[in-house]
């Protein structure tokens, strides 16, 4: 029952044999680890990965503008909390640019 339950395999995702065998250092390798090359002598094997498939996306992205981005809405969370916290943010259904508090103090007026 569990058996007929899994999605089938698509043809692409099977793994394929990794290693490697360099004939001229006898030495054996994974070419997706060592940019599809063998390290000692440089040789490489026809139709070897170049990389693993989890590092050929993360090369696809821009990790710079991605840090970026949320480093900005890291310091916006951050104003905000701030500006709650000081009482520059408007109250339940007070309009927006006016203080919270009377008097523009982040805490009303103490009489005693």
């Amino acid at each position: 029952m569990i058996a007929r339950l899994r999605l089938p395999r698509i043809q692409g995702l099977q793994p394929r044999p990794a290693r490697a065998f360099c004939e001229v250092d006898q030495w054996s390798f994974d070419p997706r680890y060592t940019q599809g090359r063998c390290p000692i002598c440089g040789w490489a094997p026809e139709g070897a990965a170049t990389a693993p498939r989890w590092l050929a996306v993360a090369n696809r992205l821009d990790w710079e503008m991605l840090g970026l981005l949320l480093l900005a809405d890291v310091l916006v969370m951050l104003g905000l909390i701030v500006a709650s916290a000081t009482g520059l943010m408007p109250a339940h259904g007070a309009s927006f640019g006016v203080p919270s508090a009377p008097g523009g103090v982040a805490s009303g007026v103490r009489t005693h």
